[in-house]
Formats: structure tokens, C-alpha cells, sequence
């Protein structure tokens, strides 16, 4: 078992000085690559941001390599658990310890795996001599928890300093050892949202009302006790908000101090961190407290479901990538966007392949072009399938509800992510669904409008990521809307008869145009403005066909139980008041951007595509996350899990 180290504060903080500023070099030459492809800038969105920050941490431009990324997840107890501020009892940091390296069976694992990502787990101070025989564990052990710091510091200042040695020596390590360029941080310890709540109030001179959230889904009598620990925790102890050591050593955690010195040791090493949720922003509120310059190794992920989370947001000048009302800290948020990251530097590689190279990307993508025929439509066709759709199976659903209740995490905390899979449940008549079919279907204007080769490959990069098949569907001018309608409703019949998920999008030579036909559809929060009625009166002649394609696909595809994937503003809209006309559809719909997703790329299907992907981390959850029981993991005491976690 590893010892305290044999460091003082100024020791430490010598460390600190090998963190300089992100290398502006590799920055200058990513932007270079960008601007030289058809894509117009703005129409990356989020992932230049991405491409950006992990080039000016790891001083690469060039992404020969994947990144090698590691779930690091830091667990320790908190002496104030006593003031029963946790839904469940303070033995879960052993048993979830357990879960992660003999059973495998707890968030952490699933979204490691599904990121490929090396999961680490490290025992900073779990109050059990039993962890010491856990296979695979980290001994960084401090302490066993941290003092109640309702009665006084939580640790000492030594005890601070070496939780933030011990995280900054793990980091450095795990990059010279197995090279790795991506962190995603995580941690364990039943009350550490309490601590980080006090680590928010004091740095950011908050309030603990509008710090303190309902951590592991605490009821309403248990939330006033919380609100008053966090209240006292500051009063009895005083931390200083000028040092970022004080304020760990007086209301902190060993976790979190170790968590900031991942993030201190990843910027040392040249390596990126992507923040999770509550209590991984509390650390790096102290890691950029002590270090200013590790910011730039930071990217948020989640808007969390814990109310301080967005005050630390703003704080740092950081805007969340998604909003899923994840509750979780085990890495969640933070591998979802290592997912997106390492399909955006596969995309950007393509960008610098010769043009015959690209040609390939365009070829994978299979056309379809309206068929000069001319269509009729009766009232009669229109109505088979508005009166016949069919509902999602509400018992399978609750069935589906009942285990992912019982998966070892707090009831809910998977927000977004547990009610995809209890409505591809539902959908696929399915308890646990394993796998499913997908395909990505776009529609355009004419085949002069074609996806041009670097659209393709950014298209083959985020399809492939997803395991989705992609088909091009392009209508010309001189169709009616009955026969744009008609020939949506046959793409869409087609790809239902074997898909279980089909992702739409439109394809236009010049993005913002569809930006404009949302912009007529719905306003930025995605009201719609027109009468379902009569919107399509409303729209150009071209984007009439585009609509009534859309219609098509949508209405065929929800009639034969696939579900739907709306995959920008547009296509949401136009769903919105498909939704409108014919209600049953809506059970069968996913819009990713909004309201999921913030990322503004323009590149078409790509949105879809991460849409797609959420769908596999859900049924990565529902199939390979463990019950409490199979676990053998406590569960809730308090809130709505307790009597209903088993």
C-alpha cells in the first residue's frame, strides 16, 4: 500500500510549474486543415472545438493515433455521511469498489467499454480494511474517510496536499506507462456531492441553497438536512476562498482532491481531461484555482442534473456540450463526448487523404433518385397508415423500467440515456433489447446538390462509429408534393422492413439554408410558429418536396415500429408538426438538437449519427450494467429507490 508522500506544499506546488499554456502551434495547423475543406468553419460546430483543445493539449496537430483514454475512477468515504445526507449507507463506496473490479458491473464499466477506454480505479481513502484484497485496485489510501466536517477540517492540509500528489502521480504514470492522452475522471464516496457543494459555496461565495442538490435522489426531508450540513460545514470551518488547498482540506474530499490532480498531472503530461458531472467540476475548480493554465486541458461534457454544476460552468467560461440530466459520476457524460472526439479525429484524418481516397467515402454512401413517375395519393392510402399505427408495448416498458430501477446506480441518475432504453423497449417489443439495425436516411434537392467528398467522409465516419447504413434520397423540381411524399413514404417503408432505427436529415449544398427552413418552422428552443395545417404553405417550393418527403418517411417508417432519429433543427420541426397531425407518431420520435444535444454541426446525418450512438449507450446499459442484487451492492434507504431498489 502506498504511503503519504514525501512531498511538502511547496514540493507540490514546484510540480505544478511544468503546466504551460496549450501549444498554439498545433491549434494554428488543425484550423489549418479545417478551413482548406469544402465545410465552411461554422458549420463544424462543436467538434472544431474538440479537434481544437485535444490538438493544443497533447502539442499534436497531425492524430496519427487514436487517443488512448482512461476512466480514472478515485473513491474514498466522507465523515460526514454521518449526518445521513445520502440515500444510501456509507458501506456502498466498498461494495460499488467491488462492483467495478469483480463484477464488472457498474456504469463505470459499461461506458468505459463503450468508449474503449482503460478503466482505473484507486482507493484514496474507503473506510474498510476489506479493499485492500479487491483485485485490481489502486492503493492510494490516505485515511479511512474523511473527518466529519461538520465538527471541524475535514483532513489536514497535508492530507489535501497528498490527495492532490496522489492524483497528479496516477495521471503522470498512466501517460508514461500506457500512453494515455485522454482522462475522463470519476469517482465514488457516498456525500461527496455535499462536499463538492461546499467546495462550490466557498470558492464561488455561494449560496449552500443554491449549491447543494438532491445528490443520489434524496427526498424533500433529507434535502433540508443536507442544505444545513453544507451551511454548518462552512460556518465551523471557515475555508478560505483565496486557497483552493484550504477549502479541500476543510470541507473536501480525498477523491476530489485527487480528481484535481488528475487533471494538474494530465496538463503536466500533455494529456486532455473531459469534465463528468458535479463533483468533477468542483476539482477542477480547484485544479484551475491552483493552476489557471490547466484549463486549457479542460472540456466540459453534461449539463449536469446537481444545480451547483452550471454555476461552476459559467465560472470557467465553459458551455455543456449535451444536457441528458445525467445524475451519475462515474464518467457517463465524459465518454459520450470521447466517443464523438474519436470519431472527429478519424473524420479530420480523412481531410488530409488524397481526393481519390475521398472519393471512396462518397461511394459508400448508396443514392436514390425520385423515380420519373407520376404518383396518385387518395385519402384512402393517407388513412391506412394515420388509423392504423400502432402503440410502443407499455408492458414491456415497465418491465424494462423495473431493471434499469434496479441497476446498481441512484434510481434515475442515468436520465436520458434509461428512458431511451425503456422507449427502444417499447418500440421493439423487446424487455432487454441487445441490438439493433440502423440506417441513416438523407433527403436532397437534385444530385448537383450531392454530398460533396469531405461532407462524405465526416458522413462514413460518424455512420461507421454507429454501425449505420447511409442512403442519399434526392428529389428534383418538377415533382409534385403528393409525389415527394409518396417516394419518402417508400424509402422510409423500405429501410423500417430491417431496421429497428432510422436517422433523418436533409442535405443541402448550403447548410444554412436548411438553418433558414428551421428558422420558418420553429424558434431557437424548437416552438413551433405555424399552424400544423397549414405550415407547409408557408415554405419555398424546393423545401415543400423536401417536407413532404420527410412526411413520408416518418409517417411509413413509425407505422412499421422503427424509431426515429431527428437529426437537425429542420427535421425536428417538421416532426414536430407531423406529431401535431397524426399524435401517434410521437412515442416513435428521438430529437437529438435540439433538445439533447448543443454541439451545431451542420455536416448532414452527423447529428443523427450521435443520436445513434446514444442508443448504444443504452443498450450497453441495459444489457451490461448489474442489478444491486447481482452486485451485491446496498441499495436506497431514502427517496424515491428505497422499497423499489432491490
Amino acid at each position: 500500500m502506498t504511503t503519504l508522500p514525501e512531498i511538502d506544499e511547496c514540493g507540490f506546488k514546484a510540480l505544478l510549474t511544468q503546466i504551460k499554456p496549450a501549444d498554439e502551434g498545433s491549434i494554428r495547423e488543425v484550423e489549418r486543415v479545417l478551413m482548406g475543406s469544402s465545410i465552411e468553419k461554422p458549420d463544424f460546430g462543436a467538434l472544431r472545438f474538440l479537434l481544437k483543445k485535444y490538438a493544443g493539449a497533447t502539442w499534436q496537430s497531425d492524430f496519427t493515433n487514436d487517443p488512448m483514454k482512461a476512466v480514472t475512477i478515485c473513491c474514498a468515504d466522507h465523515g460526514v455521511a454521518q449526518e445521513n445526507v445520502s440515500a444510501y449507507p456509507p458501506e456502498t463506496t466498498l461494495h460499488m469498489v467491488a462492483n467495478y473490479l469483480i463484477s464488472h458491473g457498474a456504469a463505470a464499466n459499461v461506458f468505459a467499454d463503450f468508449t474503449g477506454a482503460h478503466l482505473c480505479v484507486a482507493d484514496l481513502g474507503i473506510n474498510s480494511d476489506k479493499a485492500r484484497d479487491i483485485p485490481g485496485l489502486i492503493h492510494f489510501h490516505i485515511a479511512s474517510g474523511t473527518n466529519n466536517a461538520t465538527r471541524g477540517p475535514a483532513m489536514t492540509r497535508e492530507q489535501a496536499i497528498a490527495s492532490l500528489y496522489y492524483g497528479f502521480t496516477l495521471a503522470q504514470q498512466l501517460r508514461r506507462q500506457q500512453g494515455i492522452t485522454l482522462f475522463l475522471p470519476g469517482e465514488m464516496g457516498i456525500s461527496n456531492t455535499t462536499a463538492s457543494a461546499a467546495i462550490t459555496a466557498a470558492l464561488l461565495k455561494e449560496s449552500p441553497a443554491n449549491t447543494t442538490g438532491r445528490g443520489t435522489n434524496i427526498s424533500d426531508k433529507r434535502y433540508k438536512i443536507k442544505v444545513a450540513t453544507v451551511e454548518k460545514m462552512l460556518t465551523v470551518n471557515q475555508p478560505d476562498d483565496q486557497d483552493p488547498i484550504d477549502v479541500l482540506a476543510k470541507v473536501g474530499g480525498f477523491e476530489l482532491g485527487a480528481i484535481a490532480g488528475i487533471m494538474l498531472g494530465a496538463a503536466a503530461s500533455h494529456s486532455l481531461t473531459i469534465l463528468d458531472g458535479f463533483n468533477s467540476s468542483a476539482a477542477a475548480l480547484i485544479a484551475i484555482r491552483l493552476a489557471p493554465a490547466v484549463k486549457d486541458y479542460l472540456v466540459p461534457s453534461h449539463r449536469a442534473g446537481e444545480q451547483g454544476q452550471p454555476l461552476i460552468l459559467d465560472e470557467l467560461g465553459f458551455t455543456p456540450l449535451m444536457d441528458l440530466n445525467i445524475k451519475l459520476g462515474e464518467a457517463v457524460g465524459s465518454s459520450l463526448v470521447a466517443d464523438i472526439l474519436d470519431t472527429s479525429i478519424r473524420a479530420y484524418r480523412s481531410l488530409q487523404k488524397t481526393s481519390s481516397t475521398s472519393d471512396l467515402y462518397a461511394d459508400t454512401i448508396e443514392k436514390e433518385l425520385i423515380p420519373q413517375v407520376e404518383i396518385t395519393l387518395t385519402d384512402k392510402t393517407f388513412d391506412y397508415y394515420t388509423r392504423t399505427m400502432s402503440e410502443p408495448d407499455k408492458e414491456v416498458m415497465e418491465r424494462c423500467q423495473l431493471r434499469l430501477d434496479n441497476l446498481s446506480k441512484p434510481i434515475y441518475s442515468l436520465g436520458v440515456i434509461e428512458q431511451i432504453a425503456a422507449q427502444l423497449s417499447g418500440i421493439t417489443s423487446n424487455e432487454l433489447p441487445t441490438d439493433v439495425d440502423k440506417t441513416l436516411l438523407l433527403f436532397g434537392m437534385n444530385q448537383t446538390e450531392a454530398i460533396d467528398n469531405d461532407q462524405a467522409a465526416f458522413i462514413h465516419s460518424f455512420a461507421t462509429q454507429a454501425g449505420a447504413d447511409v442512403m442519399a434520397a434526392y428529389l428534383t423540381q418538377d415533382r409534385s408534393q403528393m409525389d415527394a411524399f409518396e417516394f419518402g413514404r417508400i424509402q422510409g417503408e423500405n429501410i423500417s422492413l430491417g431496421n429497428q432505427v432510422m436517422g433523418l436529415s436533409i442535405i443541402h449544398n448550403t447548410p444554412s439554408k436548411i438553418d433558414e427552413l428551421a428558422d420558418m418552422l420553429c424558434d431557437k428552443r424548437g416552438n413551433l410558429k405555424l399552424q400544423a395545417t397549414t405550415f407547409m404553405n408557408k415554405l419555398p417550393p424546393n423545401m415543400q418536396l423536401i417536407a413532404s418527403a420527410l412526411l413520408g418517411a416518418i409517417i411509413s417508417a413509425t407505422h412499421n415500429r422503427t424509431m426515429i432519429i431527428l437529426g437537425d433543427r429542420a427535421v425536428t420541426a417538421l416532426a414536430g408538426y407531423a406529431a401535431q397531425l397524426v399524435p401517434e407518431i410521437q412515442p416513435f420520435l428521438l430529437p437529438i438538437e435540439p433538445p439533447l444535444y448543443h454541439m451545431k454541426v451542420n455536416i448532414p446525418g452527423v447529428t443523427a449519427c450521435m443520436g445513434m450512438r446514444l442508443i448504444d449507450a443504452a443498450l450497453h446499459t441495459i444489457n451490461n450494467m448489474k442489478t444491486f442484487s447481482e452486485a451485491q451492492v446496498a441499495v436506497a434507504n431514502d427517496g424515491p429507490g428505497a422499497g423499489r431498489q432491490l
